[in-house]
């Protein structure tokens, strides 16, 4: 007995250190290769050990536990090959088992399994008589070949994986507190299947360094769309939980943390629609940004100078009066060629694209074309469906994204189908949908996709329910989605999700307070007198920031350093000059916008009289001119100082002396006592007091 004891240990120690199927780690709970099969008690069909596997015959649901130990926080690794499917088609290891008994799903604890019949990886848990699942994803599942399944459990957090490699996603993760503690075993329901090399090592989750985020993140959100423009993610959705009279939008610079903006888009007179204002798409071009939004089940668009709006209609209307349309998605192609894709009522709801005209408000109607209809089995529960379109690219191929099945189904998810051209034809992925609800996350379904802003990663951005029994209000949550390659070599989409521990948040993101844009200026130009001196204009001396995490309405003032050096008094056209701006301590530049603002200068230029002689307009920051204009202005003496203020406001719409000053003396002077009549008779007072005063004094003295 101890030899061969020392032989075994011999072997284990062998295959730790070169490599052998089976590794001994230091936090080894429990391992075994079944050449014995001690400590393992097994209830229904029939079990042996041949060949050094755990070899279980008969689909009835049998049932193989290690009863001699308990495992609470663990990580159980073990290879299933199903060698002959029965009616289920299904085989997979328990967990954290409480008890296990005679008939099918007759057992206490967790289950997951593989399943080739449905082509899906399934976790489930029984009470003893009741099953329910939990989860399931789609995955490609063949007999007679072995997988290595994987469970961590840690607390209430169970991931299952199989085929495991390092940066793998999980296929499942979840969490699920009914069972903490039991034993491992295994569940059979097919004719026959081989278990082999078990490993059960401690396990923990470990916190994920630096900031994380953890779903839902927006309450009363559906039907999301981020924008990403200077350093600021711009979110925009439906309001599910009542009627917004119009499209909100959130901001952000980490794609957590999010700041209510209000509307950008409201219903009223310059945007068509009275009700159901859905599922936004937003697109920047040449500086203008465009929202594609749904009213009254009718496609509309709408466009602003900000992303924070006001979003506005050039044309107030649908973009087709007579077709019931929504859920519009904009891409742009590596041509420059836009692309419009939406949806339409035609034997359920229907995928159509087709080219966009450079007005962005109409489409080439003789490039429509039908892309997705409802075929798959999932995407047609309770309803007919494929909507909420989204587009990527990648090596050359066209990833049409998309949702499918009723919203309340839970079936409910997204998938996507893949072509080399734009407009199709698009084959379906076989293993759609990639993104499913389940009971732990129900409604995950209508996404876009955002990337994080170092570029490094995307993001599936998607609403979930808000709970199994009521879809209302709904809520904004993100998972990371990437392209991998599949078994065969193929470019595959697959998520992340949906996730409902921390995660880290987006690579390179920061939650900041990020400078989004200027406030428009009371004016955006002034009127001066030409070869006038700037230092006199009535130029603004602060202009409000928005930012991030600004409330809506209240900017904070900053004040302008004006660049006058700009300006060339000795032009008489249009000139323009900028004021630069310093952020305050706290705000950040992300997007490392440009912080100058701009002034029109309009000069008013010099007018030749009747008589000749050269009139001056005299017109500075939007004043009104002087009636009289048959001579001269008179001009401020600059080497004399201003005497009170109307001299002083006189003195800086006026320009320097010229040497035409000197004609015109008479008109010149009584024009100069009728435009400052009231300083003349303000300086006149002070003398007549001034006299009184010292003609009182002279008085007393010689008294």
């Amino acid at each position: 007995m101890r030899k061969t004891n020392l032989t075994v240990l011999i072997g284990l120690v062998c295959l730790f250190f070169f490599g052998g199927e089976m590794k001994v780690h230091a936090d080894s709970l429990y391992q075994t290769d079944f050449s014995n099969i001690k400590g393992w008690a097994t209830v229904d069909g029939s079990w042996d050990n041949a060949g050094a596997k755990l070899n279980a015959k008969g689909d009835d649901g049998g049932k193989a536990v290690l009863s001699e130990k308990k495992f609470a926080d663990f990580e159980y690794i073990a290879e299933v090959k199903i060698e002959q499917p029965g009616s289920a088609q299904e085989s997979g290891v328990l967990f954290r088992v409480q008890s296990a008994k005679a008939g099918a799903n007759a057992y206490q604890g967790y289950y997951f399994g593989i399943d080739l019949g449905k082509q899906q990886v399934v976790l489930e848990k029984s009470d003893g008589s009741k099953v329910e699942q939990i989860a399931t994803k789609k995955m490609t599942l063949k007999k007679d070949k072995t997988y290595q399944l994987k469970v961590r459990a840690s607390g209430d957090h169970i991931q299952g994986f199989v085929d495991y490699a390092q940066d793998d996603y999980p296929r499942i993760d979840v969490v699920d507190k009914q069972y903490e503690k039991g034993q491992i075993g295994f569940q059979n329901k097919t004719q026959q299947t081989a278990f082999d090399n078990v490993a059960v090592s401690s396990y923990a989750d470990q916190p994920v360094t630096g900031p994380t985020y953890q779903n839902p993140i927006v309450p009363d959100l559906a039907d999301p769309d981020v924008l990403y423009h200077g350093g600021t993610y711009y979110l925009y959705g439906t309001t599910t939980n009542e009627e917004a009279g119009g499209i909100k939008v959130y901001t952000s610079t980490d794609l957590t943390n999010w700041t209510d903006k209000g509307l950008a888009m409201k219903m009223g007179p310059k945007n068509w629609g009275a009700s159901g204002f859905w599922a936004p798409d937003m697109i920047e071009r040449d500086g203008k940004f465009y929202m594609y939004y749904t009213a009254n089940e009718h496609l509309c668009v709408a466009v602003s100078d900000s992303p924070l709006g006001p979003y506005e209609q050039k044309e107030v209307g649908p973009m087709h009066w007579d077709t019931k349309e929504i859920d519009a998605h904009v891409f742009k192609d590596d041509d420059g060629q836009y692309y419009l894709y939406f949806v339409r009522f035609t034997d359920g709801n229907v995928i159509w694209g087709a080219k966009l005209n450079d007005d962005m408000r109409s489409i080439d109607e003789s490039t429509l074309t039908q892309l997705l209809v409802p075929s798959q089995p999932w995407e047609q529960d309770m309803a007919r469906v494929n909507e909420g379109p989204y587009m990527l690219k990648k090596d050359g191929t066209y990833f049409l994204t998309y949702s499918g099945a009723h919203f309340q189904s839970q079936m409910y998810g997204s998938g996507y189908a893949t072509s080399k051209s734009p407009l199709g034809p698009y084959q379906k992925y076989k293993n759609n949908p990639i993104m499913q609800s389940n009971s732990i996350v129900p409604g995950t379904g209508h996404h876009g996709i955002a990337v994080s802003p170092d570029g490094t990663e995307m993001f599936m951005v998607y609403h979930q329910h808000f709970n199994l029994t009521q879809a209302n209000p709904r809520k904004f949550s993100i998972d990371r989605v990437r392209f991998a390659k599949d078994e065969d070599g193929q470019t595959v989409l697959e998520v992340h999700g949906p996730t409902v521990t921390p995660q880290a948040i987006p690579s390179g993101a920061v939650d900041a307070d990020n400078f989004i844009e200027f406030a428009a200026l009371k004016n955006k130009e002034i009127t001066v007198a030409q070869g006038s001196d700037p230092n006199t204009w009535e130029l603004p001396q602060t202009v409000g920031i928005r930012t991030s995490k600004s409330q809506t309405g209240k900017d904070q003032q900053v004040p302008i350093n004006w660049n006058l050096q700009e300006y060339d008094p000795k032009k008489t056209d249009q000139q323009v000059i900028h004021g630069s701006v310093y952020l305050p301590k706290g705000i950040s530049n992300l997007g490392k916008q440009s912080l100058t603002v701009a002034m029109v200068i309009k000069t008013q230029k010099k007018e030749t009289s009747s008589s000749g002689e050269k009139s001056d307009q005299n017109q500075a920051n939007g004043s009104a001119q002087g009636k009289d204009q048959s001579s001269q202005e008179p001009k401020a003496d600059q080497t004399s100082p201003a005497k009170g203020a109307d001299s002083a406001n006189q003195n800086r719409n006026q320009q320097p002396a010229s040497s035409e000053q000197n004609s015109g003396l008479l008109p010149q002077t009584g024009r100069f006592i009728k435009q400052n009549q009231k300083s003349l008779l303000t300086a006149a007072l002070v003398l007549i007091i001034g006299g009184s005063v010292l003609l009182y004094r002279r008085k007393r003295i010689s008294k």
